[in-house]
């Protein structure tokens, strides 16, 4: 059976640009989908911004995509922090949301933000590295593994998400946890929750937290089978 055509947006994780996605981008337009990897609001330069950013701005970006495109119907997927975003995203879109794929990611309720959802040594990590009060900077260990990484605003992590949890129960949503054999993924705990929340498929693989990188053609194949 052919693939509808699909219009998808690719959402990145903490420090990430839009540029992780390139060779997903390329195969699925390849494949006649029209894809989307915006680089989010302050993580495009190294000179970081100097005014408060949070999760509704980024929020935002996704959103105006879909607007200025004109879509009327839409997919979504998010590595890591970026499940917070299309979390928001998908509950707040005009467009008919299509899917949600979420790569190894927080899965908020209604009130949560990023800080509440990883485990405490994240939590202290995140705050280490931010020393202007507004912006995480990559630490030097995370450079060496990737060097386009850029620093990324605190706020978003600090910020309430606020949605309709009715309406987000509709939408249809697959979860990929990812942790190697013998470990526990960042969010185990999340993906264990939303086995009894409505709306959800959910998958395991056997690979690290950098899932695109780890398995692409696994993650290329999962995307593709939630756009049927």
């Amino acid at each position: 059976m052919l693939t509808p055509m699909s219009n998808i947006i690719l959402v990145a994780g903490t420090y990430y640009g839009g540029w992780y996605w390139h060779d997903l981008a390329e195969n699925l337009r390849t494949k006649g989908h029209t894809v989307f990897t915006p680089t989010l609001t302050g993580l495009d330069s190294w000179d970081a911004p100097k005014v408060a950013i949070n999760l509704d701005t980024h929020i935002n970006d996704v959103l105006e995509i879909i607007e200025t495109n004109q879509l009327e119907e839409v997919a979504m997927v998010g590595w890591s922090y970026g499940g917070m975003v299309i979390t928001g995203a998908g509950a707040r879109a005009k467009a008919k949301v299509t899917s949600l794929v979420f790569l190894d990611t927080p899965v908020p309720k209604s009130g949560d933000c990023e800080m509440d959802l990883v485990p405490d040594w994240l939590q202290e990590k995140m705050l280490r590295e931010c020393q202007d009060g507004l912006n995480m900077q990559p630490s030097e260990e995370f450079l060496l593994y990737e060097s386009r990484m850029k620093p990324h605003p605190l706020g978003t992590k600090l910020q309430p998400l606020f949605y309709d949890e009715a309406h987000f129960g509709t939408l249809p949503k697959i979860y990929v946890n990812s942790a190697k054999p013998g470990e526990v993924s960042l969010f185990e705990s999340q993906y264990q929750r939303i086995a009894n929340e409505p709306g959800w498929t959910r998958l395991s693989l056997p690979f690290g937290h950098d899932l695109y990188r780890d398995a692409p053609e696994e993650v290329e194949k999962i995307i593709i089978d939630s756009l049927n």
